[in-house]
């Protein structure tokens, strides 16, 4: 911020006149002083700012260290959740499938919820050819609407 004041002349001799920086300098230094606000450490406000800026900056590059490993960890557990979890491979080799046989949205969904109300039909699913799986799906929709009504 800029001081809209004049210079002040200097009492000194030798330097008769001070350079308007120098002394606005000066009278932010006071005026810092008497806030109660911490003093610049250098001379240059501009070098102080950048200074605690890199120190910001690595306080948050510390910061997202710390979440990255937290996400690392999690990823971790995620993963052997899932391998410990004996019906989720066959889950999504099953949708995989059902996404190959050209399935739209709407039978994919139905066909997963049957299959979580019936997990052995996704076990018949892959024992039989591949030729009969989507008879096999098909069928296996109708008997559930069939099934509801």
């Amino acid at each position: 911020m800029m001081s809209m004041e004049t210079p002040q002349r200097s009492l000194d001799s030798r330097n008769s006149f001070d350079s308007t920086s120098s002394s606005s300098k000066r009278r932010k230094k006071d005026k810092d002083s008497i806030k109660g606000n911490k003093v610049s450490t250098s001379s240059d406000p501009f070098l102080d700012m950048v200074g605690r800026l890199c120190g910001d900056l690595n306080k948050a590059s510390q910061y997202f260290g710390k979440m990255a490993e937290v996400m690392k960890r999690e990823a971790k557990v995620q993963e052997k959740t899932t391998q410990n979890d004996p019906i989720q491979m066959p889950q999504e080799k099953s949708v995989t499938e059902l996404t190959r046989l050209g399935f739209t949205g709407s039978e994919l969904l139905k066909a997963t919820s049957v299959f979580v109300k019936m997990p052995n039909q996704m076990t018949m699913l892959f024992a039989l050819p591949k030729t009969l799986r989507r008879e096999f799906i098909q069928n296996m929709l109708a008997d559930d609407a069939h099934g509801k009504k």
